[in-house]
């Protein structure tokens, strides 16, 4: 993006959306609360961690942007409704190169994002 699709005056929004199932699976049904209450302040600390490298890329890329995380039960509601408060004209979604008959099962987010955003969609592959 930074150097094929970016124009002055663009402002990139990079988002991390957390599963909120995913903090939740962690924990068995017998917890104590207080050890559950760790468990979500150190997954908080983490995404904290992943913001702040975010930020630090926007920078090294001389990117103006802001980054932002949000929790949903699918992360790809996560980005849409973070793509529709920043009125997004454009969403930039990674994939992972899962197998057909994975998505298929699982589900990915970059497909969740492809079929139900109202904007235009690129889905960039990870380089080998």
């Amino acid at each position: 993006y930074a150097e094929k699709l970016h124009m002055p005056g663009d402002h990139v929004f990079l988002v991390y959306s957390v599963e909120v199932s995913d903090v939740i699976q962690q924990a068995p049904f017998s917890m104590d609360p207080e050890v559950f209450k760790d468990l979500v302040q150190k997954e908080v600390k983490r995404i904290q961690g992943e913001l702040i490298e975010f930020a630090k890329y926007l920078r090294a890329m001389k990117l103006e942007g802001t980054v932002k995380s949000t929790h949903a039960q699918k992360p790809g509601e996560g980005i849409l409704n973070i793509a529709k408060e920043v009125n997004a004209s454009l969403i930039i979604t990674g994939s992972r190169g899962q197998s057909k008959l994975r998505r298929t099962f699982l589900g990915s987010v970059s497909d969740y994002v492809m079929h139900h955003s109202p904007v235009p969609v690129l889905v960039c592959r990870r380089e080998n």
